[in-house]
């Protein structure tokens, strides 16, 4: 589990979600553009809910482990369309970082074979 930290929030996903959430920042920000995710979380009462994340420029990202968590929320369609609003953007040096954890065979195919600009 991770939290991904925004402002003086944070919110705890899963490793895959966060990990492609900060590279996605991060090629956002490269491109001077913005654009809204939302990704699955757990409210104080340990509710599942989801948070909206705008992302682009001027957000300061950041992630941090957290306690692990046997309901650890897992979403690889979420990962793989990150990864390909990440490559997408032009972000292809980040691309990796956005699909270390996937299995999607997107995923995988962009470990070996990154996007070239």
């Amino acid at each position: 589990m991770k939290y991904v930290v925004y402002g003086d929030n944070k919110v705890m996903t899963g490793d895959a979600i966060a990990d492609a959430v900060l590279a996605y920042a991060a090629a956002l920000g490269e491109n001077g553009t913005t654009d809204i995710v939302e990704i699955p979380t757990a409210d104080d009462t340990g509710t599942a809910v989801n948070a909206e994340l705008l992302l682009g420029p001027a957000s300061q990202v950041m992630v941090e482990t957290a306690p692990d968590d046997e309901l650890e929320p897992e979403d690889d369609d979420l990962v793989g369309e990150l990864v390909r609003r990440t490559a997408a953007v032009g972000g292809a040096r980040f691309v990796d970082a956005a699909s270390s954890h996937s299995e999607e065979p997107e995923a995988k195919r962009l470990r070996t074979d990154p996007p070239q600009r």
